[in-house]
C-alpha cells in the first residue's frame, strides 16, 4: 500500500476495509467476533471497530499474531480467545471488503461438518489454489506452484475464506506442517487433515468477482471502492431512488436515502446521513457528518450541508455551506450563504425556522436563531443574534428594518 496507515484500515466508500468484513460477518449472524492483527497494528484496529461493534452488539476480541507465520498461524492466535466456544466459525479476510452477506450465508447454508471453503471462477486463475474435485466432491486445494497442467487449467479458485467446527478444527491446526517453500502454516492443508480424519470437505461455489476482490495495493483499493460504489448505489435505484449518473455519486454505505428521491452527478454522501423521500442532491454537492435533508427538499450545485438538518421542502440551490445548522420546512437559502459555525476553538449550532428566506452572501454566526418568516437581505451578517418572526434584517451586523408581520 505504501502507507503508513495498517491496510485493513484504508477507507473504502465510508467504512475501513475490516469494519466491511465484519459487517458482513454480523450480517449473517456472527455476533462474537476475534480480529487477529500484527502487535504493531492491533490497537488502531482495535480502537477503530469498537464504536461499531458496541453499537451492533457484536462481542469484539483484537487478538495478536506475534509473527507472520500464515493464514493457519493466524487462526491459531485465536484459539485463547475462542477457548470456550463450540460450533460454527467463518474465517475471513480483513482485506477483502466487497464479501457480501449473500456469499457468505451460501457458505455456511452449504457446510455440513469438517471443513467448507468458499469459491467461485475467474478466467485467468494465475496464482490462485486451484479447488480439485472427485465426483464433485472437494478432494484438495492444489497451489500454483504445485499444479501440474491439467490442474491448471481448472478456473474454479479457492476464496480465501472458510467455515468449520470448532473446538475440532484446533486439533488440525496443531498437525498442520510448514510450507516446505515458505515455511509458512496455511490454512487449505486443512482439507487433506479433515479428509484423512474421514471429516466432510466442501467448496461452495457462490463467491462473485466483487467477492473475490481483496486489496494489496492502492491499484486495487479503487476497484474495490469501485465495486462496493455499484453495489450501493444499484441497492439504493432498485428501491426507488433515482440516480442521474450511478458512475459518479458516491453515497456511503451507511446513508439512506428515501424513495423518489433523486441524486445528481457527482454528489457525496457521507456517514449515516438521512436523505428523505423526493429529495434532490446535487450536482456537485456534498452532505457529511450524518445531516438530514427532509422530504423534498433540495440541495443544489456547490452546496455542503454538515451536521445539519434541512426541512421539508427547504431549499439550498447554489454555492452554500450549511454548518452546524437546522432549517425549517419551506425555508430558502440564497447563493452564497455561509453558516459560520466556527470560531476557532468551537462549533456554534444556529437555529432557523420555517419560510425563513437567506439573502444572497448572508453571513449567520452561530449561535444564531431566525423565526418563522424572519428574511435577510443580500450579505447581511447575523452575528450571534436572535431575529424575531417576521422581521427583515440588513447591514453589517445586521438589524431590522421591518417588523414585517408576526
Amino acid at each position: 500500500m505504501q502507507s503508513d496507515l495498517p491496510k485493513v484500515l484504508h477507507p473504502a466508500l465510508g467504512l475501513t476495509l475490516v469494519e466491511h468484513v465484519a459487517r458482513a460477518a454480523a450480517a449473517v449472524g456472527a455476533q462474537r467476533q476475534v480480529v487477529v492483527a500484527s502487535p504493531e497494528h492491533q490497537a488502531a484496529i482495535a480502537a477503530e471497530l469498537a464504536p461499531w461493534a458496541e453499537a451492533a452488539g457484536v462481542t469484539l476480541d483484537v487478538v495478536v499474531q506475534h509473527e507472520p507465520k500464515g493464514t493457519a498461524h493466524a487462526v491459531q492466535a485465536a484459539q485463547a480467545s475462542l477457548a470456550d466456544f463450540s460450533g460454527r466459525a467463518l474465517v475471513l479476510m480483513g482485506d477483502v471488503p466487497c464479501i457480501s452477506p449473500a456469499s457468505l450465508q451460501a457458505l455456511l447454508d452449504g457446510h455440513t461438518g469438517g471443513v467448507t471453503l468458499l469459491s467461485g471462477r475467474v478466467d485467468d486463475p494465475f496464482a490462485y489454489g486451484r479447488v480439485v474435485r472427485e465426483g464433485g466432491a472437494l478432494r484438495a486445494i492444489v497451489e500454483e506452484k504445485d499444479a501440474d497442467e491439467a490442474t491448471r487449467a481448472i478456473q474454479e479458485i479457492n476464496v480465501g475464506i472458510y467455515v468449520f467446527d470448532l473446538p475440532r478444527a484446533f486439533a488440525w491446526l496443531e498437525r498442520v506442517t510448514p510450507s516446505p517453500r515458505t515455511g509458512e502454516l496455511y490454512l487449505t492443508q486443512l482439507v487433506e487433515l479433515a479428509r484423512a480424519d474421514g471429516a466432510p470437505t466442501a467448496a461452495v461455489e457462490a463467491a462473485t468477482p466483487e467477492d473475490m476482490l481483496g486489496v494489496n495495493t492502492r491499484v486495487q483499493l479503487a476497484q474495490a471502492t469501485a465495486a462496493l460504489q455499484a453495489r450501493t448505489n444499484q441497492a439504493h435505484m432498485l428501491n426507488g431512488v433515482t440516480f442521474v449518473d450511478p458512475t459518479s455519486a458516491f453515497i456511503d454505505v451507511r446513508a439512506t436515502i428515501g424513495r423518489d428521491a433523486r441524486i445528481e452527478p457527482f454528489v457525496v454522501v457521507e456517514g449515516a446521513s438521512r436523505i428523505g423521500p423526493g429529495a434532490v442532491v446535487g450536482p456537485f454537492a456534498h452532505v457529511r457528518g450524518d445531516s438530514e435533508l427532509g422530504p423534498e427538499a433540495r440541495i443544489g450545485n456547490f452546496v455542503e450541508v454538515v451536521r445539519s438538518s434541512v426541512g421539508a421542502r427547504a431549499r439550498a440551490l447554489h454555492l452554500a455551506y450549511l454548518g452546524d445548522a437546522t432549517l425549517g420546512a419551506e425555508t430558502n437559502v440564497g447563493a452564497g450563504v455561509v453558516f459560520a459555525n466556527h470560531d476557532g476553538e468551537r462549533h456554534h449550532a444556529s437555529q432557523v425556522g420555517e419560510r425563513v428566506a437567506l439573502g444572497a452572501n448572508s453571513v449567520v454566526i452561530g449561535p444564531s436563531r431566525l423565526h418563522d418568516g424572519a428574511r435577510t437581505g443580500a450579505g447581511a451578517v447575523v452575528n450571534q443574534a436572535e431575529v424575531p418572526a417576521g422581521e427583515t434584517w440588513v447591514g453589517v451586523p445586521a438589524s431590522v428594518i421591518s417588523r414585517g408581520v408576526r
